[in-house]
């Protein structure tokens, strides 16, 4: 059962947040939720109510991004460029040879990230993969696999999400670039020197932090879950769908397995709410908090300039994206990010989130471990936090 108090602190003049929480603290289902969110070096919130299994949900307890790795995924990118190590326009073919293949000799760093490469799916994924976990670790075989890869549509002409396929293209990039790994320089360059309780590759011993996941009980919009179903289609294919099942499916299945926590994969990167807060606001900032400086200016503008924007060939929604990053698309239940189109970040399964607003100067984390499609406790706790923000 839910605890019925909303857990944490917020500034003067955000108490309004906290209400806005307890006020719909039955959507935290039978798991639990955290919000955070910091207005330039000030944190304003930081909340959490209901369990992470057996035990209360606490400051510390941390949740699965999924999709909102990519965005942790972006910033390493981001940083990379910002020393000269990576070129976004370059080919991709140039840090990774053998991507040449199958006509992708000329697919930019900038189009993976954009995802107008069009290398959605992994070619017969199905001969060694399964939606409940079972070759996702098998990362050679599946980069290999990537480089032989035929794309989709002819890369640069449209764009559609790279569900699956992102964080494996992006690793691989960082990994040739810098022979080191995509979480490892996420936690050398960026997490350890902000202190920050965020993991892309969560070791054994950080695991016990992580909420339980609890399954979905209320579906994707049927738009989306007939084309799941259908194998033909686009989206079965990005999401590595097999015999009707895919990732959305099994998510708390994958959630579940220690060694797949451990390993970089691209749903995996787990945090608190707090800690996401505050590496979107360092964003939202001009890409400093305190005395470390994440990234640039020229490359926060860089990544958040629009890239793509209308429908989307994988999704069939609309939506907007700048280098690695979606870009606000008011109004979109799937990005409750407030009112300014500047915004950037990433959503993960069942709606979580975390943002960066340069306008308001605005870092926002949302987690929770019930997932689900239908609650706008996210959505509403974002609005509340906006009618707070003149007190600042």
């Amino acid at each position: 059962m839910t605890a019925a108090v909303v857990h944490g602190d917020v500034a003067a003049g955000f108490e309004p947040v906290r209400e806005a929480f307890a006020q719909r603290l039955k959507e935290v289902g039978d798991g639990g939720a955290a919000f955070a969110a910091v207005v330039e070096d000030k944190t304003v919130a930081d909340l959490w109510a209901g369990r992470a299994g057996q035990e209360p949900w606490r400051r510390e307890t941390r949740a699965v991004w999924h999709a909102g790795t990519k965005g942790f995924s972006a910033i390493v990118v981001a940083r990379l460029v910002d020393q000269g190590v990576i070129d976004v326009d370059a080919p991709v073919a140039k840090y990774w040879p053998e991507f040449a293949a199958a006509g992708k000799a000329d697919i930019t760093v900038a189009q993976v990230l954009s995802h107008r490469s069009g290398v959605i799916t992994i070619p017969g994924y199905a001969e060694f993969m399964k939606p409940n976990g079972q070759g996702w670790d098998k990362t050679e075989e599946i980069v290999r696999r990537l480089a032989s890869a035929k794309p989709a549509w002819p890369p640069g002409t449209a764009h559609g999400y790279h569900g699956l396929t992102f964080v494996w293209l992006v690793g691989e990039i960082v990994r040739r670039a810098t022979g080191k790994t995509l979480g490892t320089v996420l936690r050398e360059q960026i997490t350890t020197p902000l202190g920050l309780e965020l993991d892309l590759g969560t070791p054994s011993d950080r695991q016990r932090l992580l909420a339980p996941p609890v399954p979905c009980n209320d579906p994707l919009p049927e738009v989306l879950t007939s084309k799941l179903k259908d194998p033909s289609t686009l989206l079965s294919q990005a999401f590595l769908a097999v015999d009707g099942e895919d990732f959305h499916t099994t998510a708390h299945v994958l959630d579940s397995q220690p060694h797949l926590l451990e390993a970089e994969l691209p749903y995996g990167a787990t945090s608190t709410a707090r800690a996401a807060a505050f590496l979107w606001g360092a964003l939202a900032n001009g890409g400093r908090r305190g005395s470390v400086q994440v990234l640039s200016p020229k490359t926060l503008k860089l990544f958040t300039t629009e890239t793509s924007t209308g429908r989307d060939l994988v999704v069939g929604m609309n939506s907007r994206r700048g280098l690695g990053f979606s870009l606000a698309v008011p109004p979109d239940g799937f990005h409750p990010w407030g009112p300014h189109s500047e915004t950037f970040g990433h959503t993960g399964l069942g709606i979580q989130f975390g943002f960066a607003d340069p306008v308001s100067h605005l870092g926002v984390g949302f987690i929770r471990s019930h997932y689900s499609w239908r609650s706008q406790l996210g959505k509403d706790l974002v609005d509340t936090l906006y009618s707070c923000v003149g007190h600042v």
